[in-house]
């Protein structure tokens, strides 16, 4: 293993300084359909296949991005977490993934650089196993800056997806509930202390009302001509502490007022309009514009809300693209870094989506942020 990741980051080394990969002739001719040009969005890295499906990111407060790998398309590549040198702007192998003991297979998504030094990440095991396996691992770092293990906190998750760290506790959502009849997802808080000796364990769905680690429930009206149930997907805070989510499946958006007691009221649906925003995947805050800043992975488009007017705009949205050339293809996480919106493609098909097909190009995309 240390031989192929050796390899692996010369590889990636090598894209990165390139800036460029193979691209699939094929791919259709992209047409932007909203936004101006000085929105448009370009290529931030672009990787071959052993970065075959980015999905999470986040940056340290040197300013070191981590980019998750779950590689779903081809895991024949061992998930991983990627590192870029704030310094010298190259792309490195971190870490690999922890595999689960059932399944033998890792998936890391939401990813958050922790006030301790160490990296937390949602491992989402529900594409191998739905009972249960999915869990919030922790990487440990030593002073230099490396890894040193990796460990879970927190289990029993069904689909463990964004991730979030504030005021001594994890935040995170799991999208999928799997009641019948109820197209569920949730928002979870779990201090640290929950975890001090051992891993925490959240309750399963049938008892979530019990659950002493549920902040709230979202639910997914699902749309005829995609049939997703995926409930909670991306999340955020505020300045103010109230949390952002939204379902994936159906694109509706909720928030979770942070109250005078540092609790949280029930989520309460901001937005909920299919037609102009039907799917809601990442989300972070824009504290200069005092947005959340939202992907939708249906429309290949980034939107924002504007907490003080209360309304949804548009930053940029385009058709199908292998984003060979920067534009977006399957957006998925954002994260607002130098006045810039990073936004990792996923390129992960799923019905009703524009984006139809897993091409043979990895990206990252950037635009500038007013």
């Amino acid at each position: 293993m240390k031989r192929f990741t050796q390899l692996l980051t010369l590889a990636l080394t090598a894209a990165a300084l390139t800036g460029c990969c193979a691209t699939d002739d094929s791919a259709s001719t992209t047409t932007a359909t909203q936004g101006t040009q000085k929105n448009r969005p370009t290529l931030f890295a672009s990787f071959g296949d052993h970065v075959n499906v980015p999905d999470g990111l986040t940056a340290d407060k040197q300013g070191n991005i981590f980019l998750s790998v779950p590689n779903y398309v081809n895991p024949a590549y061992p998930a991983s977490i990627l590192k870029r040198d704030a310094q010298t702007g190259r792309w490195s192998v971190f870490t690999t993934a922890l595999t689960h003991p059932v399944t033998k297979l890792a998936a890391p998504m939401g990813i958050e650089a922790g006030e301790d030094g160490n990296l937390y990440y949602c491992d989402n095991q529900y594409f191998f196993n739905k009972n249960y396996h999915s869990r919030v691992m922790r990487v440990v770092i030593n002073k230099a800056g490396e890894p040193v293990r990796i460990e879970p906190v927190i289990e029993n998750i069904k689909l463990a997806n964004a991730i979030r760290l504030r005021d001594g506790a994890i935040y995170f959502t799991d999208t999928f509930f799997d009641l019948a009849g109820k197209n569920l997802g949730g928002v979870y808080r779990v201090p640290f202390s929950a975890f001090k000796d051992k891993p925490a364990r959240i309750l399963p769905k049938e008892q979530y009302e019990k659950d002493p680690y549920l902040l709230g429930v979202t639910e997914t009206v699902i749309l005829p001509h995609r049939n997703d149930a995926a409930g909670a997907d991306g999340m955020c805070f505020d300045t103010d502490g109230n949390i952002y989510t939204g379902t994936f499946g159906s694109g509706r958006f909720y928030t979770l007022k942070r109250k005078a007691d540092g609790t949280y009221e029930k989520p309460s649906i901001l937005f909920d309009d299919p037609a102009r925003l039907p799917c809601v995947d990442g989300i972070t805050y824009y504290a200069k514009k005092h947005w959340v800043i939202i992907t939708d992975s249906e429309q290949n488009a980034v939107h924002y809300w504007d907490i003080k007017s209360g309304k949804l705009g548009t930053l940029w949205k385009n058709e199908d693209t292998d984003g060979a050339d920067g534009l977006l293809d399957q957006p998925c996480e954002p994260l607002v870094i130098d006045g810039k919106l990073i936004i990792v493609n996923f390129d992960y098909t799923f019905p009703g989506l524009k984006n139809k097909k897993n091409d043979s190009v990895h990206t990252l995309s950037v635009l500038e942020l007013p």
